[in-house]
């Protein structure tokens, strides 16, 4: 799970790191400590109650394949698919399907193992506590909201908040990825604007990206592949002309969607192919 609250004491990232990285990471951190911007980016499961509040539905198949973690050989596919997984985790407890629930935060405990964070599920006992209380979404959601709380103090005392960034992209393609492709299925005005809504995080998450370059080198790449997709959408008349004085948000046009969930996709199946 990530979340990202960057540049301040109060993270809320839901990603492990791994005790390796640390040494590797340490002067990216450093420098990103020293700007006092700060980026407030949500969590997957914010996301994905923002969708679900704009009238998305839940349709069997549309989530990622859960998948052994152990096929995944870096910190970066560990962290960007860790963030796919919980993003998809978040959209089936809002959808009340707990077993697929269940399922994909197996496989985020395992990812968590692996990066050397597992213990965060024995702390709290966030597993025997999610068990008990399916069925049961608000209870849930305060599940994966401790989860998030650990991880922060993990990524706080590590000094790898870069790995909760690289998490977010994961979770940001795979929620707007579902997003545009329930969108499809119904064309709602409501779902158009929340997706319009998660390309202005696009901006933050992008900046983000980019003073964490030298932590990994994968995430020059990410950036430019997340940056296409914004100069994609900037273009677009409808938010070009926007008023950011008035109270109507940015309704995406049927083709503009389309043309985003295009580009997203073929990001996302960088990873999921993988």
């Amino acid at each position: 799970m990530s979340s990202c609250h960057h540049e301040s004491n109060s993270d809320k990232q839901l990603i492990p790191g791994k005790d390796s990285t640390a040494s590797a990471s340490k002067s990216a951190q450093m420098d990103a400590d020293q700007d006092s911007e700060s980026f407030l980016l949500p969590s997957p499961l914010q996301i994905a109650s923002i969708f679900k509040n704009a009238g998305l539905v839940y349709f069997p198949g549309l989530t990622s394949t859960v998948k052994d973690a152990s096929q995944y050989n870096s910190t970066y596919d560990e962290a960007v698919n860790m963030g796919i997984f919980s993003a998809d985790l978040s959209y089936c407890i809002l959808n009340k399907q707990t077993q697929e629930a269940l399922d994909y935060l197996k496989v985020v405990k395992s990812m968590a193992e692996k990066l050397g964070f597992g213990s965060v599920f024995q702390s709290n006992s966030l597993m025997q506590r999610f068990q008990n209380n399916m069925g049961n979404t608000d209870s849930l959601a305060g599940v994966i909201a401790d989860l998030q709380m650990e991880t922060d103090s993990y990524l706080e005392a590590n000094k790898q908040k870069y790995v909760g960034v690289i998490a977010f992209c994961g979770a940001w393609i795979e929620s707007m990825y579902v997003g545009s492709k329930v969108y499809e299925k119904g064309k709602s005005s409501n779902v158009s604007s929340r997706i319009s809504e998660q390309m202005n995080i696009l901006d933050n998450l992008i900046k983000l990206l980019n003073k964490y370059q030298s932590a990994d080198p994968h995430i020059k790449g990410l950036a430019k592949d997340l940056q296409d997709i914004q100069n994609e959408y900037a273009g677009y008349s409808e938010v070009k002309n926007f008023n950011p004085d008035g109270d109507q948000p940015i309704a995406l046009t049927p083709e503009h969607v389309a043309q985003i969930s295009s580009l997203v996709q073929d990001l996302r199946s960088k990873f999921i192919a993988s």
